[in-house]
């Protein structure tokens, strides 16, 4: 994971359709509806894929595969929108942040084994107490324990050993992050880092043999590229080579 920044304001169709239903959705709620129809043509919308495409480089904002090899990717709701869970297995709450589902800062591109497989409705907090359940309670008492990359930096909890995550000093944040998304535990993406691993070996080792050889400089400019935001799998290259 990488830090991603939102360079470029929400898109007009949530500035002013998305603003209007979540306060359809708000007023629902004040008026005793907990069941919400989420309109996906307003969040899905092209000109809002566009932009977070642009934003996560093509990227899946979690695991950093490139998302448009074999698909358009997903937009994932970082606070999930119809229901939350603390942890598999736990009970849903509902509702979820239904007030979000067109908030512009909620919207992340993410793969569909991310999405679908693995973040599903979970949306892990370090008080599930704190949980805000509607749109009249304080997000900022809460404390998510899932790392949202276009808040903040991956890199001050997650860290590589090669193919492999594992979260700096053991923290909270940063493991629960690896295992709810399963960054170790997905046989084909932990393959697809390990051969890229073996890809940056070679490259450096012939940079130390031959460091005035005339493609010296492309193999430098070559490793250069893989730790820029836009390679695959930066963040584990920027560790591997540093």
């Amino acid at each position: 994971m990488i830090e991603v920044m939102r360079l470029a304001g929400p898109p007009a169709i949530l500035v002013v359709e998305g603003t209007a239903k979540a306060q359809e959705h708000c007023d629902a709620y004040d008026g005793g509806a907990r069941e919400f129809e989420f309109d996906p043509l307003i969040y899905g919308d092209a000109t809002v894929k566009q932009e977070l495409v642009a934003m996560h480089h093509g990227k899946c904002c979690f695991c950093e595969s490139k998302v448009r090899h074999t698909g358009p990717g997903t937009i994932d709701h970082y606070r999930p929108k119809a229901a939350s869970q603390q942890e598999a297995g736990a009970p849903f709450r509902r509702p979820g942040y239904y007030w979000l589902a067109y908030d512009w800062d909620n919207l992340l591109l993410v793969c569909v084994i991310c999405n679908q497989t693995c973040k599903r409705n979970l949306f892990p907090l370090q008080n599930d107490g704190r949980r805000a359940l509607s749109h009249l309670h304080p997000l900022h008492e809460e404390e998510p324990l899932l790392i949202n990359p276009t808040r903040e930096n991956p890199a001050d909890s997650i860290s590589f050993r090669e193919e492999y995550a594992f979260a700096l000093n053991g923290n909270d944040r940063g493991r629960i992050t690896i295992e709810l998304l399963k960054l170790n535990d997905r046989s084909d993406l932990v393959e697809r880092r390990r051969e890229w691993i073996r890809v940056l070996r070679v490259l450096r080792e012939v940079l130390m043999l031959f460091p005035h050889s005339p493609t010296a400089v492309e193999v430098q400019q070559i490793l250069g590229e893989t730790v820029l935001d836009t390679a695959e799998y930066a963040a584990m290259s920027w560790c591997f080579l540093h």
